[in-house]
């Protein structure tokens, strides 16, 4: 059987992201995982359970990998990750790696002969602490120039990776579900925001709702206690919202629902970052066309699919559309997701792991 190792600073607990995509791809397709998840601060000792098939350990770590402020802080960091590594390493027997920590430089020395896949998901530098952004610039550069291949989930991290070392592949989520037609109906209605809570336009949001006769359906936990007071304020506002806390995107009320919003925070640069969250297709294989916010590096697709907005005004005029266009959209969605289903990416995975 292949084998793969995974590192990652993740719990597998927590909300699935594209390392849990992945993880289940490669599972799927027949490999032996070992998945080292988040590091703690507790234990000294290497845990070890089996839970859905799946090997996993964690190990300690020194101190959070956005508070090394020195280059000495990292190399004592690494001393450590690196012990604990070679420890869990002496267990396995593995093919390649499959690695999701962007402060991972050494992986080369600790498995040589061994394939060393990284996945950037995330603008980490954009994310950096005061006084951290070199530090983790630097990181970031050495990880890509010891890893044999280097995924990413957007344009403009793409272009930033691919200036360290030319060994980029764009690499985005893709769409559990098949796309189906929806049902066509008279109750169509409702506007849908699924997601966490947080890093949102709460003034554009509220103008929103305040200027169009469509219910809200906001489906996901807050990030903050200001997103909480917000998701408050709109409930004892407006009869036209509603808020429920958590359900799966299988479990989700769909059929009143024309579209879905996401008016993100467009002055935020992690939130700039973004071509596409990892949910959109999802949403989309439901027949829901995206309202976005003014993203400058959304993945490209027509308009009748996805929109971005500026203004409240232009939120609006996008909804409209929306609502009056919603079955005739339908095709422009299942034409577009094609491109986004789980056997393209593989495709694009099994080059690079078998090149």
């Amino acid at each position: 059987m292949k084998k793969v190792l995974i590192l990652t600073k993740t719990d597998w607990s927590e909300p699935p992201r594209i390392r849990h995509q992945i993880t289940r791809l490669l599972k799927e397709e027949g490999y032996s995982i070992t998945f080292v998840e988040k590091n703690s601060y507790k234990s000294i000792f290497i845990k070890h359970r089996k839970e859905e098939g799946i090997d996993f350990y964690s190990h300690a770590q020194l101190i959070h990998h956005q508070l090394r402020y020195f280059p000495l802080i990292q190399k004592l960091n690494n001393s450590l990750v690196k012990f604990y590594l070679k420890k869990i390493m002496k267990k396995l027997e593995f093919d390649f790696i499959m690695n999701f920590s962007y402060n991972y430089s050494f992986l080369k020395k600790l498995a040589p002969g061994k394939k060393i896949i990284t996945m950037m998901e995330d603008d980490f530098e954009a994310q950096a602490k005061f006084g951290m952004t070199k530090q983790i610039r630097n990181q970031i550069r050495k990880t890509c120039q010891n890893s044999d291949h280097v995924l990413t989930v957007s344009y403009p991290l793409y272009d930033k990776l691919n200036s360290y070392q030319d060994n980029v592949t764009l690499f985005f989520p893709w769409s559990q579900r098949t796309y189906m037609r929806p049902l066509e109906n008279g109750r169509r209605n409702t506007v849908l925001y699924f997601g966490f809570v947080g890093r949102l336009n709460w003034e554009v949001t509220e103008a929103i709702i305040k200027n169009t006769p469509y219910n809200f359906r906001f489906v996901g936990p807050t990030i903050r206690k200001s997103d909480e007071k917000m998701v408050a304020h709109l409930k004892n506002t407006y009869t036209t919202f509603s808020y429920v806390p958590y359900s799966k995107i299988e479990e989700l009320e769909v059929d009143d629902v024309f579209c879905s919003i996401l008016p993100y925070d467009a002055t935020l640069g992690n939130v700039q970052a973004t071509t596409v969250s990892n949910r959109a297709f999802n949403l989309l294989s439901l027949g829901l066309p995206l309202a976005y916010a003014d993203l400058r590096n959304l993945i490209r697709s027509s308009k009748t699919i996805i929109r971005t907005n500026k203004t409240a005004g232009e939120y609006v005029d996008t909804l409209a559309f929306f609502h009056e266009n919603f079955y005739e959209i339908q095709p422009d969605i299942e034409t577009f997701l094609k491109d986004h289903y789980k056997s393209i990416r593989w495709n694009v995975l099994k080059e690079l792991i078998e090149s």
